[in-house]
């Protein structure tokens, strides 16, 4: 598979001209052959432009958590975006900087004030790299919950950082994460990675299931073995403790207690495929990429349903970003396994367009199927929009423009 991560470092906005010059701005997509990639990263990239618009403030390196904003500072209902919704920016950011030299020119200094943000929600604590749910209003002292799978999506955009702008500082930052979140495995007869580091009462399929692909890809970045060993033990717990043998889809967690919660989400499966297919890459050991095969043939068949009304199959699950963790998942599967694939990702590509199409305020639904709620009048009410969902539609694009240019054949 192919990759594009440019390390090249360049400002944001350098493309149009120096002091002077009247010509027109370069296109940033310009080097894009596929005209499905150019249409999906356009759309990508004006989600992207709303929801900083919408809930950024870049002075304060603060994001909203809600749209509309309940009020115009820190201190009202929900205001703050938790550190989960607040990474899914980064992530929806660094998605748009694969897709093209220019893309990645454009976003860059957004990108980087972003990842600057984090500190608000690093905790004050010596022990270890690691950051809270809530931010602070002063860099490195918050405080309360920390959230091992948080903190996960925290060094995976360290690592992505380090791979597009190829700054040491950022692989330094993700491996220093990566070791709070190893803290967190269970040396009891149970094991696995406990969800809450101040709650431990449960392991959960989020706080193992990407720690293996992370671990994994740290081994890559690094060369170190520990890495790969950690990896595949998280993997082997994960797969053999929550996989629903009937389907090979993921459960959500299991108590101390040892009691299965049965809920089924779409980024728990996608990132066990993800991982399959990673560790089947570094080892070479068939039997990754048959389980991730397997699951991502079980996630589709419990999350893409027949509805009257649709050509397509249609997609039962209403998060955006528990959705592109199992669409990436597909996107990196494909190499492997092509003709069956296609399908899933051309009925994933069908749903994203039907919600593309209800475009209202410059954001798209979180819930792909039946869009936005309607006032008496039938016309779309935006209530409540989530950044978490907003960013991570923005992220779904980018991955189906990344998927057009540089995987599908």
């Amino acid at each position: 598979m192919k990759k594009i991560l440019s390390v090249l470092m360049v400002p944001l906005f350098c493309t149009a001209c120096f002091a002077g010059c009247n010509s027109e701005p370069e296109d940033p997509l310009a080097s894009l052959k596929s005209e499905q990639a150019r249409t999906y990263a356009e759309r990508s990239i004006s989600l992207n432009e709303s929801v900083k618009e919408k809930y950024w403030q870049n002075d304060a390196l603060f994001m909203y958590h809600y749209y509309p904003n309940f009020t115009t500072d820190a201190t009202g209902d929900m205001s703050t975006a938790f550190v989960w919704p607040y990474t899914e920016n980064v992530a929806a950011s660094w998605r748009i900087a694969t897709l093209s030299d220019g893309a990645k020119e454009q976003v860059s200094d957004y990108y980087k004030a972003l990842l600057d943000g984090f500190e608000y929600y690093r905790a004050f604590r010596t022990d270890y790299q690691v950051y809270c749910a809530s931010r602070s209003t002063e860099i490195g002292m918050a405080a309360g919950d920390t959230y091992y799978d948080d903190n996960i999506w925290i060094s995976r955009e360290f690592l992505n950082a380090y791979e597009i702008f190829g700054d040491e500082e950022y692989l330094e930052s993700s491996e220093g994460v990566a070791k709070f979140v190893w803290s967190g495995w269970a040396d009891d007869e149970l094991g696995g990675i406990y969800w809450c580091e101040q709650k431990k009462n449960s392991r959960n399929t989020c706080s193992n299931a990407p720690a293996a692909l992370l671990f994994a890809r740290l081994y890559e970045a690094t060369g170190d073995e520990e890495w790969l060993d950690r990896a595949k033990r998280v993997y082997q717990w994960t797969y053999d403790t929550l996989r629903d043998p009937a389907d090979n889809v993921y459960w959500d967690n299991i108590s101390n207690e040892g009691n299965i919660q049965t809920w089924k989400f779409t980024y728990n499966t996608g990132s066990m495929i993800a991982a399959g297919v990673k560790l089947y890459e570094i080892t070479k050991e068939q039997a990754y990429l048959d389980q991730a095969k397997a699951s991502a043939a079980g996630a589709y068949g419990y999350w893409f349903k027949d509805k009257e009304g649709f050509d397509y199959k249609t997609i039962d699950s209403v998060n955006p970003w528990f959705n592109v963790l199992l669409f990436d998942a597909w996107v990196e599967l494909y190499e492997y396994d092509p003709e069956t694939t296609l399908v899933y990702i051309e009925a994933y590509e069908a749903n994203l367009n039907h919600a593309y199409d209800m475009l209202h305020d410059g954001l798209m639904p979180s819930d792909w199927v039946n869009g936005w709620p309607k006032d008496d009048s039938g016309n779309p009410v935006i209530e409540k929009a989530d950044v978490l969902d907003m960013a991570a539609n923005s992220e779904n694009f980018g991955t189906l423009a990344y998927f057009y240019e540089y995987v599908k054949e």
